[in-house]
């Protein structure tokens, strides 16, 4: 079933084009990455998502209902972690039912940071949390949002190289378990083969969609699969198309 429908949008800042033309869509409970150049403009699709900005062209639809331009319809998580320091790891989970005017549910906050290794936690401020920890708290608060559509905006961008291949580990495994929808912005092409059934690839600005990439490989996956030569062909691929976009805005 199609959740998620993006079609022929374009927006310009100053005159500037950032993205032209972008359509796809999501299906419901399908982890979909957006990976291409820095500076692409993948952020700014997001924010046109969140309903941030408002295209100058084109339209997104959730479940049918077109929410161009409005708020409060996906669970965003940006690449800061941004947890409130005067709140205790629960209080913070529980930050996005607040927002959204949703009652309270602290059993499924506790179970929810149980499933993540953080029971013991409930009452430790973000300060006393490690990067990955303090990942994984945010994780389970934009899992407790209302919205059927999560937007995750490099979220292990600043981790050390081993906390970032444990969070992968983690958020597939999360994943495998409850299947939410998953628009995914990474850098790492290695990450968004491990974790994707598809990837979508971006041109460089003015952003345009180069291709969409079905991930071959069975689940559940590991890390081990980063050796696999099938894998490191399609890496290659992927690489060859974002530098190909990269020369072509340099000439």
């Amino acid at each position: 079933m199609t959740l998620l429908q993006i079609d022929n949008i374009s927006i310009s800042f100053q005159e500037q084009q950032t993205l032209s033309n972008i359509s796809f869509d999501v299906q419901e409970g399908e982890f979909v990455s957006i990976v291409g150049p820095s500076g692409c403009g993948k952020s700014t699709l997001f924010h046109v998502l969140g309903g941030l900005f408002k295209p100058d062209e084109g339209d997104v639809w959730l479940k049918g209902k077109n929410i161009t331009g409005t708020t409060g319809h996906v669970s965003y998580m940006p690449q800061q972690i941004s947890l409130l320091p005067w709140r205790n790891v629960l209080d913070n989970v529980l930050l996005s039912q607040e927002l959204a005017n949703h009652k309270r549910d602290n059993n499924l906050a506790k179970k929810m940071l149980k499933r993540a290794g953080l029971d013991q936690y409930e009452n430790a401020y973000p300060d006393e949390l490690s990067g990955g920890m303090k990942q994984r708290v945010a994780f389970v608060r934009a899992l407790l949002g209302p919205q059927s559509l999560l937007c995750l905006d490099e979220p292990f961008s600043s981790l050390d190289e081993f906390t970032r291949l444990d969070m992968q580990n983690w958020l597939l495994s999360m994943w495998e378990e409850m299947r939410p929808t998953v628009l995914f912005i990474t850098h790492q092409i290695d990450e968004a083969i491990l974790l994707s059934d598809r990837i979508l690839v971006l041109s460089s600005r003015p952003a345009t969609l180069l291709e969409k990439v079905e991930v071959p490989f069975e689940r559940p996956r590991n890390d081990s699969m980063l050796l696999d030569p099938e894998f490191i062909r399609l890496k290659s691929r992927i690489m060859s198309m974002i530098r190909g976009a990269e020369r072509l805005e340099n000439h």
